[in-house]
């Protein structure tokens, strides 16, 4: 994903990694989290009430559903839902800005498997949580990370490898423009 957004924006990349807990002082210190996974979890207090501060405070948290995984989308839902139980979260509609972001995005398509079990679908598919007109929390159903390793992932409810990347990309952007 760095190394498209690169190359089709007009981002300076760094190609470092930080993993970072929702405990950890530093989160405070990166404009953007991504988190993905197969599996539940559950945060505890501590780390909710760290992240909707932190949510608050202008941070931004990319979150997918790794292969499209329901245990995951469950729990991720569920956890967003104690953060911010009043602000729930919604589709982005096709004129969102952050569809927009560095250049427009139209149709997309969607892994064999997807269009499988969830028929031709052409528009991307975010949700996200609004905090006082900005966005605050994008969330992907179908996966996003596997088409950013570019690896074939035949299982995968997922985004083709080229609009995952082109979406990792506008989330990027719009996430240091706003």
């Amino acid at each position: 994903l760095l190394k498209f957004s690169r190359d089709h924006s007009t981002l300076e990349v760094k190609f470092k990694r930080a993993d970072v807990q929702l405990n950890d002082p530093r989160m405070a210190d990166y404009p953007l989290l991504y988190m993905t996974g197969h599996d539940h979890f559950q945060w505890d207090q501590e780390e909710i009430d760290r992240l909707r501060n932190y949510l608050k405070a202008g941070g931004m948290l990319l979150a997918d559903a790794c292969c499209g995984r329901l245990a995951f989308d469950a729990a991720f839902r569920h956890a967003l839902a104690h953060i911010f139980p009043e602000q729930p979260l919604e589709t982005l509609p096709a004129d969102h800005p952050i569809y927009n972001a560095f250049y427009g995005i139209g149709q997309v398509e969607y892994t064999p498997r997807t269009r499988e079990d969830f028929g031709e679908m052409h528009v991307p598919s975010l949700e996200g949580v609004t905090l006082d007109g900005r966005l605050a929390v994008v969330y992907s159903r179908f996966d996003l990370g596997n088409g950013w390793e570019q690896f074939p992932h035949p299982y995968s409810y997922g985004y083709a490898e080229k609009n995952a990347l082109e979406i990792g990309t506008k989330v990027l952007v719009y996430a240091v423009t706003h």
